[in-house]
């Protein structure tokens, strides 16, 4: 599957206002429903134009913009914009983020003083956009990516890691397995037990996952965390059997969380085992397979923290 068929998954769903162009010609040849409510065009009329007429440069990378409508308003906002391959040919994919709630004025103020806000803003709908193509593939996946997520974010808070550090464990943890949707569904849904190729197939989730994220305007952590997810202190992880010392803190910090989440979870193949097993599978490898620290910190957030993987409606 190449890359612009996976973001196509979930290009007509999004909310967020997205448009396929020529990275040479701006030529705009998809949009979809988001981006025509956003300019109040018709589709046919979008199609007969190029990014540039729109007020949007043809360029990898995210900068504010001032989008003309079809009744000549301007939107303000930040875009952003990736190169996909199809077809053997590239292809400019682009992400818009309207902020019709700032005059002009108070936009430009803002990016001067603080130009990391619109940036993180655009890295989040980057992020949320790739998570959606696990949740059109495959639901299982998607949930737990959300629910480990949660549980990542809240032992690191216990260890008091950065805003900067949990901000990458957050967006990491929300992406982890999206190599996944190269692994056929025979193989993820499969009732029984995997056999021994199957599972070396399944391996290679973590690095197709890699490979999909590595190219994106994202801080270089977020596709190191996912490459070592599966990674153990001990060197019985993978892909590349790393240790102790080779591996990032928000790692091992998502290995537990991960771990923790799968056996809560009902999969296909088996029921819940439950926080008790998954606890015993933690603690049994606690300073072996699992940095001791964020075990410890992960037992207590269930214990004395009444810590669930709920989440508010």
């Amino acid at each position: 599957m190449e890359m612009y068929e996976m973001y196509y998954l979930a290009f007509n769903k999004s909310l967020a206002p997205m448009l396929f162009a020529d990275p040479n010609t701006g030529r705009i040849f998809d949009v979809n429903q988001a981006f025509l409510d956003l300019l109040g065009y018709p589709k046919h009329e979008v199609m007969g134009k190029t990014a540039f007429e729109l007020g949007l440069l043809s360029k990898e990378g995210s900068w504010p913009i001032s989008i003309k409508t079809k009744n000549g308003s301007l939107n303000y906002g930040m875009a952003s914009a990736n190169n996909l391959l199809h077809n053997e040919q590239t292809i400019r994919f682009m992400v818009l983020q309207e902020q019709t709630d700032l005059p002009k004025s108070d936009l430009v103020r803002q990016e001067s003083e603080n130009g990391n806000f619109t940036l993180e803003e655009m890295l989040t709908q980057t992020i949320s956009l790739i998570s959606k193509i696990s949740e059109f593939r495959d639901p299982y996946t998607s949930g737990h990516q959300k629910r480990t997520q949660k549980l990542a974010c809240a032992i690191a808070s216990e260890m008091k890691l950065s805003v900067e550090a949990i901000n990458n464990l957050s967006m990491a943890a929300a992406i982890h397995d999206i190599g996944k949707i190269y692994i056929g569904t025979d193989i993820l849904n499969k009732p029984g037990a995997l056999t021994q190729l199957e599972y070396q197939m399944l391996q290679t989730h973590v690095e197709v996952g890699y490979e999909i994220i590595k190219d994106f305007k994202l801080p270089w952590k977020i596709p190191k965390i996912v490459s070592q997810h599966h990674e153990r202190l001990d060197g019985s992880g993978y892909p590349k059997g790393l240790t102790s010392s080779q591996i990032l803190l928000e790692s091992k910090i998502l290995a537990v969380a991960d771990v923790v989440e799968a056996m809560n979870s009902h999969r296909p193949y088996r029921p819940a085992l439950g926080i008790e097993a998954a606890f015993q599978e933690i603690c049994s490898f606690k300073g072996k397979k699992y940095d001791s620290e964020v075990v410890e910190h992960c037992v207590r957030l269930f214990k004395e923290k009444h810590f669930d993987f709920s989440f508010s409606s």
